[in-house]
């Protein structure tokens, strides 16, 4: 087997514990900030207070119409806006170095500032946080087979087979007549691939990292086929089959990202999502103790679970969970998912405890979709996660338990539609 140390970024966090949003935190509670070694260099995330420039989660109506939320958030987005630039030129800060802009999942922004302006920020009523931006490795993971498409010499879609993953988890349910969607924050998604129901429309496929949100990497295809990998003749199945997936791309060929930058990602589909719709979140790295309360990124997460159900992966490194990012947030409708073998054993890689891991499901040697309308066979918590989020799918409800996994004389339940 081989093993993959990517780029998979997300805060110094694995593959975000205890619940808390930008109104009941306040910057006394930040926690200490990672380490200098990934930050990048004068790149800061800047979160206004709520009570000067609200997100578009403050106050949202519940949206089942994705026309009517889309125009909601154009209104907020045009609204912040107007009103960030207001603030930029009262404060002396150049439009040209804003990198991202928040207005849905959290009201901020990210930009290039000088030590001069981060302490006038610092300092200015209006704002709730500025915290350094940063780059984390994405969390290694066994590629333990690659198999072609027909179309490309290969054999690997001339039928379809049944995998342990989906027998683990109560069995394949048809996603496919669902107006909800799954959101695949990550590497993109193979667009054209053949197994899998895409949504493409360049309104909520995005990329935030440049180019298209066509998938350069394999990752995020490979967690769109276990969420929802049609069911025909090819391939394989997914948990909720032909469920809609929407690559949100936030991570180069190479897994290369920032803090900023993921933040974006889950602002966009803050923007876009509808009530039941469910975004996977198979990324994060060390981050140490604390979770950053009130983070920025911590904030994001728990205002998207306002209306999305969230799956976050646990990590790889067999360490606890709760010293990693995302992987500590919990809360309502945040789920951190930990892996295990089809034979019902803790797979050897994933990161552990109880709290604040909710879940776990099959993340060893699964197949899945793969690039240019491939199939591969992987192992790590990213495996795991879309399991959950695919069950969420279909149950429109966290997962229910049948059976469980002990580690260490700690019990796990096993995630079931």
């Amino acid at each position: 087997m081989k093993k993959i140390n990517l780029l998979f970024i997300a805060f110094i966090a694995a593959f975000v514990f205890s619940c808390s949003t930008q109104e009941d935190a306040g910057l006394e509670q930040l926690a200490d900030e990672p380490t200098e070694e990934g930050v990048i260099k004068g790149s800061y995330i800047v979160t206004f207070n709520e009570d000067y420039l609200s997100s578009g989660r403050k106050g949202e109506p519940v949206f089942t119409d994705r026309n009517a939320k889309a125009a909601y958030s154009t209104r907020k987005t045009n609204t912040n806006n107007t009103r960030m630039n207001s603030f930029f030129k009262e404060n002396g800060i150049s439009t040209d170095k804003v990198t991202h802009r928040y207005t849905s999942a959290i009201s901020g922004f990210a930009a290039k500032l000088t030590t001069a302006e981060v302490d006038a920020l610092k300092s200015n009523s209006n704002i709730f946080s500025v915290e350094k931006d940063y780059i984390v490795e994405m969390q290694g993971f066994i590629v333990e087979s690659v198999e072609k498409a027909a179309k490309n010499g290969g054999a690997s879609n001339a039928r379809q087979t049944s995998e342990c993953f989906v027998s683990r988890a109560g069995g394949s349910g048809n996603g496919a007549g669902k107006n909800t969607w799954v959101w695949v924050v990550d590497s993109g998604i193979d667009l054209d691939h053949p197994d899998l129901n895409v949504v493409t429309n360049s309104n909520y496929a995005k990329s935030f990292v440049g180019g298209s949100a066509n998938d350069a990497n394999g990752h995020g295809t490979h967690v769109a086929g276990i969420i929802g990998g049609i069911n025909n003749t090819i391939g394989g199945v997914g948990i909720s089959a032909g469920a809609a997936v929407v690559p949100v791309r936030v991570f180069g060929a190479s897994g290369g990202s920032s803090s900023a930058t993921i933040i974006a990602g889950i602002n966009h589909v803050a923007a876009n999502d509808i009530s039941g719709d469910i975004a996977n979140l198979s990324l994060g790295g060390f981050y140490g103790s604390g979770c950053a309360n009130g983070s920025a990124y911590r904030n994001s997460i728990s205002n998207l679970a306002r209306t999305s159900k969230v799956a976050i992966a646990a990590g790889n490194d067999a360490q606890f969970a709760g010293n990693y990012q995302p992987a500590c947030l919990g809360g309502s409708n945040v789920y951190t998912v930990a892996s295990m073998t089809c034979n019902r054993s803790f797979s050897s890689f994933s990161n552990y405890g109880r709290a604040p891991i909710d879940w776990i499901a099959t993340g060893s040697s699964v197949k899945s979709t793969y690039l240019n309308g491939g199939y591969a066979t992987l192992s790590g918590t990213s495996m795991a996660t879309p399991v959950v989020a695919g069950i969420m799918h279909q149950r429109n409800s966290a997962p229910r338990n049948c059976g469980s996994v002990t580690r260490s004389g700690v019990s796990y339940p096993i995630a079931c539609k």
